[in-house]
């Protein structure tokens, strides 16, 4: 057993499902799929002339391909979590050999014509590992941003002078204002608890929006309600799938570079939106320039938090997903994009993913 589960896991290793939920991945796709079909008569030694040799393999790969994006359409619709199950290699192999079969045995009767099946049956197999390949090179070669945002979780997310402030602020409320101790102890056991599991898992908006108020929450009983405002326009699905902590960080890039680093008091917004298929959020809070005499605590910027949100965005959704940030006229505004997939706990427990 412990030999097929070694297998199984280098197989994984080498050969990656490709996410077709990704328009990114799709297009890729396409083009290989293209270019393949215009090549393949260059290298062929069949006696026919290259038009009539496209046109031979022409029906074939079109209905395979179409019926392989129709089957990635309904996976993604109602069992997502295949693609993140140990066994997504076979089952995504088996899948598309059969659909391989239907069309080349069932719509097209290559079956009674051996060497013409064996030579479709041998391109099928070409390509598709060939593409499953690539594509786990592609997401081998962005495994050193799962690292990092690992251990951005233990050193960047929660700065040392967080913790320690926290700390500092529950001692001094115990006596006088125990109730708000307790509450500030469970909010900050609570992010920790979440800033400990693993960066690269996947979470929802809601238990975003969650561990962000909790947080909010923290700050505001250290540093007072009336300097930490935050305004929250929830209007997105809470079963959206994010990447895990997502908003936290920014928002304590926002407490700590337009908030902290003056004597004023700082209105944050937090904005969230579903329009079609995406889901945008925007984060928008007080900006001093470092330059600037009323800057108490000059830093060089926000950029961590957010070049690990971009590498860990770029690997869960490759190009769908989206990170912008700007400074206009003393606001800090960063603005998301993702696309919006609910995220479904049983059915992912249900197949192991």
């Amino acid at each position: 057993m412990s030999i097929i589960r070694q297998l199984s896991q280098k197989i994984s290793h080498t050969f990656a499902v490709p996410d077709l939920r990704n328009s990114a991945t799709v297009v890729r796709l396409l083009i290989i799929v293209i270019s393949s079909l215009l090549l393949l008569p260059l290298i062929s030694e069949s006696p026919l002339g290259y038009a009539e040799e496209i046109q031979r393999h022409l029906p074939w790969i079109a209905l395979v391909v179409i019926l392989v994006l129709v089957k990635a359409f309904f996976i993604n619709s109602f069992l997502p979590s295949l693609y993140r199950s140990k066994h997504a290699f076979f089952i995504s192999y088996f899948a598309n050999t059969g659909i391989f079969l239907f069309v080349d045995c069932v719509i097209l009767d290559n079956c009674l014509h051996p060497e013409t099946f064996v030579q479709h049956f041998g391109l099928f197999n070409i390509f598709m590992l060939g593409f499953m390949f690539t594509e786990a090179s592609r997401i081998n070669s962005l495994a050193p941003s799962i690292s990092e945002a690992r251990l951005s979780a233990l050193t960047a997310r929660i700065r040392p002078h967080f913790l320690f402030n926290s700390l500092n602020a529950a001692i001094s409320l115990i006596r006088l204002r125990p109730y708000d101790a307790e509450v500030l102890l469970e909010n900050l056991a609570n992010l920790f608890r979440a800033q400990l599991r693993d960066g690269s898992q996947s979470s929802t908006l809601g238990q975003e929006i969650e561990w962000a108020q909790e947080y909010i929450a923290i700050e505001q009983i250290r540093m007072g309600h009336v300097r930490v405002q935050v305004m929250w326009q929830h209007q997105a699905p809470d079963d959206a799938e994010t990447p895990h902590l997502l908003l936290q960080p920014l928002l304590e890039n926002a407490v700590f570079h337009g908030v902290e680093s003056t004597h004023r008091p700082g209105m944050i917004t937090v904005w969230t939106k579903l329009n079609k298929s995406s889901i945008y959020i925007r984060i928008e809070n007080p900006y001093t320039p470092p330059e600037s005499g009323e800057n108490l605590k000059p830093h060089k910027g926000n950029s961590m938090a957010l070049r690990n949100l971009k590498e860990r965005l770029a690997l869960m959704y490759d190009n769908d997903a989206k990170i912008q940030s700007r400074e206009l006229d003393g606001v800090f505004r960063v603005d998301i994009r993702l696309p919006y997939r609910k995220k479904n706990s049983d059915v992912n427990r249900l197949f192991g993913g």
